[in-house]
């Protein structure tokens, strides 16, 4: 398994010591790989497991985990899913594609407002103010990572952390405050997780599904362009870090 873009989740799930492989009879059809262990929750198919392998993996997830695959076994992990059927709460799978990006050139920035700044996030800062699912994430985010925040008025409100490390990239997770957006403060806080991350190394890639406007655009504008792409399977509403989450 290279370490390219769209293998960037599976490749970090497999250097966790709390990750497991689920095969079939003959391990050279496939696995199912599942890293659910604290707040992170997400199942990946490599090649063409049984379903009776991908069933196992999603004992114990819920409808916020996803499943990810490749473009070359998308159509298999499919037929696997209409065959377990729906959810007990009757939520069918839904497909999805993701795009991967990679930095080019990140463009020059605007200063910061006088009351802004960009920090990483320390342990006791308070995040009562940040909406319950995100503030779940973020919690779990900074015991497991650096993670770093532009603040207004010394008040977190946007946030940028590696969902996903392996030997070479990261995997950009960004998110801002509604209130706070439009005032560039996600692009200031992407280009400090980026010098961060540099400092171990590590280059970004930028993941947004299809579907997500704002994301890819967001990408583009911070000099992001598409190199690769795999697939994810959801039903509903979904993040990485929602184990222990109870909606």
């Amino acid at each position: 398994m290279p370490d390219v873009p769209r293998w960037i989740e599976t490749r970090a799930m497999l250097r966790s010591p709390q990750v497991q492989v689920i095969g079939g009879r003959a391990a050279a059809d496939g696995v199912v790989v599942r890293l659910f262990h604290g707040a992170m929750s997400v199942v990946s198919v490599v090649g063409r497991p049984p379903a009776s392998a991908i069933a196992a993996a999603l004992e114990g997830t819920s409808t916020m985990t996803p499943i990810i695959v490749q473009n070359d076994n998308a159509d298999d992990v499919g037929r696997s899913l209409d065959e377990l059927g729906q959810s007990p709460d009757g939520r069918a799978w839904r497909r999805e594609r993701a795009i991967l990006h990679a930095l080019v050139s990140f463009p020059e920035l605007l200063p910061l407002d006088d009351d802004a700044s960009v920090r990483l996030l320390a342990s006791d800062d308070a995040l009562d103010h940040v909406p319950r699912g995100l503030r779940h994430e973020l919690t779990h985010a900074r015991a497991m990572t650096a993670t770093a925040a532009a603040c207004v008025d010394g008040v977190p409100v946007s946030f940028c952390y590696p969902c996903f490390t392996t030997e070479s990239l990261w995997d950009v997770s960004i998110d801002t405050l509604e209130p706070y957006r439009r005032r560039g403060l996600a692009a200031h806080v992407v280009r400090f997780m980026i010098d961060h991350m540099r400092g171990h190394r590590l280059e970004p890639i930028w993941g947004a599904l299809e579907s997500n406007g704002s994301s890819l655009r967001l990408a583009a504008r911070l000099g992001f362009t598409p190199v690769d792409g795999n697939v994810v399977f959801s039903r509903g509403p979904w993040a990485y870090l929602t184990g222990g989450y109870d909606g």
